[in-house]
């Protein structure tokens, strides 16, 4: 699938903004199917899947659903495609809580906050070894919500290759994944830990699908 992505962006020009938005598109359309009240959180990487995150929040909030995101790194570390979404969002003026380290995640927790669903664009594909705080913590926490939780592409902390998880993995109620299922949602705790999969498309060139 990295493959597959490089070269729809290499080869065919594609730009990235474009598959980004299209991903973000339809992990929203999936959140609002389940969004029921509260407030739907976005819990971003400073990867791609943040970006995808950052777009979905867009469109949520397009549609008049209260969202928050909830940076797990600093703005300066977004770059690409996902900087330009946040961009957008902030001038948007949707929230945006940064917590960059366990302190910071500690405060974050002791704050009461409704909150209706959660949308985990953490860690994408590219995860290896144990995952790190905070994240580590935050996914834990995650895992503790009786809200629905929609994945981005693969729940954060599960390998996209055996399926088993990278030391703590989101246990999520959906997962909208890109282009084609990835190796570890039908392997390993794949199939136990992604819920609800959805295979959208994101407009790759059907020639490399």
């Amino acid at each position: 699938m990295r493959e597959i992505d490089r070269r729809a962006r290499e080869e065919f020009e594609i730009p990235e903004l474009i598959l980004m938005e299209h991903a973000g598109a339809a992990v929203a359309l999936e959140a609002r199917r389940r969004f029921r009240k509260g407030v739907a959180w976005v819990f971003s990487g400073p990867g791609a899947n943040g970006g995808d995150g950052f777009v979905a929040a867009r469109h949520l909030d397009n549609w008049g659903i209260p969202v928050k995101v909830l940076m797990a790194s600093s703005p300066s570390h977004v770059g690409g495609a996902a900087k330009i979404n946040l961009q957008i969002l902030k001038r948007l003026k949707v929230p945006i809580r940064v917590v960059k380290d366990l302190s910071q995640w500690g405060c974050w927790v002791q704050e009461k906050r409704p909150l209706g669903l959660v949308i985990d664009a953490l860690l994408g594909t590219g995860v290896s070894g144990s995952v790190r705080e905070p994240l580590s913590s935050m996914i834990q926490w995650i895992n503790q919500r009786r809200c629905p939780v929609i994945a981005v592409d693969l729940p954060s902390g599960l390998s996209a290759d055996t399926g088993l998880p990278c030391g703590v993995a989101v246990k999520a109620t959906a997962t909208v994944t890109f282009g084609l299922p990835k190796k570890g949602l039908s392997r390993g705790q794949g199939p136990r830990l992604r819920g609800r999969l959805t295979v959208a498309d994101i407009s790759l060139p059907r020639a490399l699908v």
